[in-house]
This record gives structure tokens, sequence and C-alpha cells, in this order.
């Protein structure tokens, strides 16, 4: 008997996730270096499927991109998306929507953040700062219910300590952006 296929989670690396990532002097460095260690992890066993804005990657350098950031693809944003992020209400910014647009149009479920933005949304939220899961909410669950609970995909990080070299590896040296940049704006 066949046994079934896991699902594969789609995962969303958010602007703020990915400048955590990027900028060593960020306070969240550390923490989203070893969720990103857990992300590829996962990413290589076919569990996860890896996405970030094209906003968010087009203006990193080539060979980081190539690199570190190898496992994740591209969700194009076009002006159809920005069109559509700015009809979007009740969110914190106009990224924020763009993201919610982007992650309905490629059917992904999960984000990655450093930000809390996304709590209140109908979306999973892995955050870098506390490793642990917020669910989407349930209208039909009782309202004090709670909504944040430990992952049982994501064990508590037991992995080494981190050392120069895993920091290292994913280094650029850069200064946290205040932004998205974007090339079609």
């Amino acid at each position: 008997m066949k046994s079934a296929k896991p699902k594969v989670r789609s995962v969303l690396l958010d602007a703020s996730f990915v400048n955590s990532l990027l900028a060593t002097d960020s306070p969240d460095h550390v923490d989203a270096v070893a969720l990103y260690e857990t992300l590829v992890d996962r990413y290589q066993s076919g569990l996860d499927r890896l996405f970030a804005l094209s906003t968010v990657l087009g203006d990193l350098p080539k060979e980081f991109r190539r690199q570190a950031l190898a496992p994740v693809l591209m969700a194009r944003v076009a002006g159809q998306h920005r069109r559509a992020a700015r009809k979007v209400t009740g969110t914190a910014t106009p990224d924020i929507a763009l993201s919610l647009v982007m992650m309905r149009r490629e059917r992904i479920h999960t984000v990655a953040t450093a930000i809390s933005a996304f709590d209140d949304l109908d979306v999973t939220v892995l955050h870098v700062t506390v490793l642990h899961v917020t669910e989407p909410h349930d209208t039909t669950a009782d309202i004090m219910a709670p909504h944040t609970m430990a992952p049982h995909t994501m064990a508590p990080h037991t992995m080494a300590p981190h050392t120069a070299t895993a920091v290292e590896r994913l280094s650029s040296r850069t200064e946290p952006l205040l932004a998205p940049r974007s090339t079609a704006e």
C-alpha cells in the first residue's frame, strides 16, 4: 500500500523577513537565519516551496540571490497586481496588500515575516522573533480560543548554535531596508 505524500506547503518570505535575513545588524537577523535554515531543510525534504515577491528580490545582488536564496522562487508582480492591491482594504501598508494579492494568486497560505501585520489576517504566520505559528482565524471557533499554537512541523530550534559560517553564508553586509525598492514604480 502506498503511503500518502505529504502536502507541500507554500511559504511567502515577505520583505521584512528578507530584510532581517540580509541585514546582519538587524535585531532579528539570527532568528531569521534560524527560521530560514528550517524552511530550507523542509524545502530539501520536499515539504515546502519558498516564494518572495519580485519587488523584494529585484534589487538584491545576483550572486546572493543565486546562492543563499537559490531555493526561493520569484513571484512576479505586474501592474494588474499593483492595481488589485490598491483596492485591498484593512491592511497596514500597500506592501502588505500586495503580498496578500500575490499570495492569493499563487495559492500561498503561509507567510514568514518579522512584523505582526499578518497576525489578524486569514493566513498562517511564521514569525521570526518567536518560533511559533499563528493559525488563520476560524470564525466558527470560540472568540476567546487562542489562535497561536506551537507548530507540529517546526519543532523548537535544536540545531547547533550558529557559528560565524552559518551567519556569514547568509550575510550580504547590508543595512536594513526602509521599504522594498522596485524598478517598476
